[in-house]
């Protein structure tokens, strides 16, 4: 069944935006075309009644003025990339700055800041594509990106596909708010998350080491615990950033595996992500401030959670880290799901993952594609 966009207002350039609404089950989820952002996820709680878990704007405009990235799709290069250049082939690229000398997401015309087409559409997925020319934001190659979001009964899968006609960077990934309660602060919100490790940063937010360990530090997620408990501890890593804004290591593994699981402490919201990505960034909202939001009330500090599955911020200048280069007549072919259950217990079982399968426009991966995570090395 094909979906019917709805108009969801223009750029301020005259550009239109389209809304698309997917529904499975008691799911249902809207996609905007500008930046590809999703704009809200309704699941239903341990009472059954529906909870909008993402944060999101009414109108075009707030995802215009949206420094937070709040929905969107991100990149060419997610995350910081150092001086603004990146290293590719041994050769300096630079690259268009817009945080303080830095870029981060990929510059200030990235993906977050397009407007996609939506190219094919069912009940419950969509399919969005966007071209970035060839040295935007610094960046060699046209890129084609497709972005598809697909229910499967039991959450929301986003797959991300590009190619590039020359050597590049890609990183892509959801730049999404949870917040499983519906609204308030996520600081009782409960994570765990598959890693050991971390990247430490500087107080520019550029990592000063590829990983460190976790143990015996606030940064250990390895046994769930709420989001405030250690948020304001005395740590220098907490301090350079104002809260958790830090890649998370995943343990070595090949193909979809779990990362993270994060629990809304009043609606029992039980959600796990699930990636092929070697890295996960945990970012409590610490900057968080907007003018308005959905329903019209601003976002504040710490009422949202990304968890952004990714290559290693900075990677594009440390080639020894592994080679994440997209090259012609390769694929980029990563996936995410957002797999969501309910807690009726005061514990969620460890470990457990609720089942979920993708429809076609998914499960369409070839084996050996050309995922760049098959050169990434194991850590």
């Amino acid at each position: 069944m094909a979906i019917h966009p709805e108009p969801f207002g223009s750029t301020r350039g005259g550009r239109s935006v389209e809304k698309i609404t997917l529904r499975r089950g008691a799911m249902e989820a809207e996609i905007i075309t500008y930046g590809a952002a999703l704009r809200s996820l309704r699941v239903p709680d341990r009472s059954g009644r529906a909870v909008d878990v993402v944060l999101g704007y009414d109108d075009v405009a707030g995802y215009e003025d949206n420094d937070g990235y709040v929905g969107a799709v991100v990149g060419r290069y997610a995350n910081r990339i150092a001086g603004a250049s990146c290293l590719i082939d041994g050769r300096r690229v630079p690259l268009t700055p817009n945080e303080d000398g830095r870029q981060l997401h990929g510059g200030p015309e990235g993906f977050s800041r397009q407007v996609f087409t939506l190219a094919e559409s069912g009940g419950d997925f969509a399919v969005l594509t966007c071209t970035a020319p060839d040295g935007l934001c610094g960046f060699p190659g046209t890129l084609a990106l497709r972005v598809t979001y697909a229910l499967t009964g039991q959450g929301l899968g986003i797959r991300y596909e590009a190619v590039s006609d020359r050597t590049t960077h890609c990183n892509i990934t959801s730049h999404a708010y949870f917040n499983l309660n519906g609204g308030g602060d996520i600081l009782g919100h409960r994570l765990w998350l598959a890693a050991e490790r971390f990247t430490p940063v500087g107080p520019d937010s550029i990592p000063l080491a590829m990983a460190r360990s976790a143990a015996g530090t606030p940064l250990d997620f390895t046994v769930e615990k709420p989001i405030g408990r250690d948020i304001d501890a005395g740590d220098g890593q907490l301090q350079n950033v104002g809260g958790y804004d830090h890649n998370f290591v995943l343990d070595p593994g090949q193909g979809l595996r779990l990362a993270a699981r994060l629990v809304g402490d009043r609606s029992g919201i039980v959600m796990e992500t699930w990636t092929e990505k070697p890295g996960i960034q945990f970012y409590s909202g610490n900057f968080l401030e907007t003018g308005s939001g959905k329903g019209g009330p601003g976002y504040r500090p710490r009422q949202g959670v990304c968890l952004e599955t990714q290559f290693f911020p900075d990677s594009p200048n440390h080639p020894e880290w592994g080679d994440i280069l997209l090259r012609p007549g390769r694929r980029y072919d990563y996936t995410t799901e957002y797999r969501f259950g309910v807690e009726q217990a005061e514990t969620f079982p460890g470990g457990a993952a609720i089942s979920g399968t993708f429809p076609a426009a998914l499960a369409s991966k070839e084996s050996g594609s050309g995922r760049e995570d098959e050169k990434f090395p194991e850590m």
